[in-house]
């Protein structure tokens, strides 16, 4: 077993700042063992996952968003908060949005997928297993 030595990153709530979140999962991914098709599900999933906090979860771009990443029973979780307040949306049945579709894309690609807000935000945490 790789030891994964836990990691914290944060950025203002900028999409111009999105290649520094997926690099940062991306390296992440790397030094868990994971290959090149599964690190490239880890960085779409971050970049789905800093693309909602900035679009939803931030008042400004001066708003800082956290990204940690850690091993936990030997899985490769990652956890995004925001400052803002989730509100989950609602649509008539059979009806699409035309936003919304991240989270469905997210659990895909990845094991687990939890939204689910905090005291201090709003908190996306995803889990991608070794195969």
């Amino acid at each position: 077993m790789i030891t994964f030595e836990p990691r914290e990153h944060s950025i203002r709530a900028d999409v111009g700042l999105l290649k520094e979140a997926r690099d940062f999962a991306d390296h992440a991914a790397a030094d868990f063992g994971f290959d090149e098709e599964v690190r490239y599900q880890v960085k779409l999933a971050m970049s789905e996952a800093v693309t909602n906090a900035i679009q939803h979860g931030s008042a400004s771009s001066r708003d800082e968003i956290r990204i940690l990443a850690v091993e936990e029973s030997g899985a490769l979780v990652f956890e995004v908060v925001d400052t803002g307040r989730f509100r989950p949306r609602v649509t008539r049945r059979g009806e699409l949005p035309e936003s919304g579709r991240g989270l469905e894309f997210m659990r895909r690609l990845m094991d687990e997928v939890d939204l689910r807000p905090t005291t201090y935000g709003t908190l996306l945490r995803f889990v991608k297993r070794p195969a």
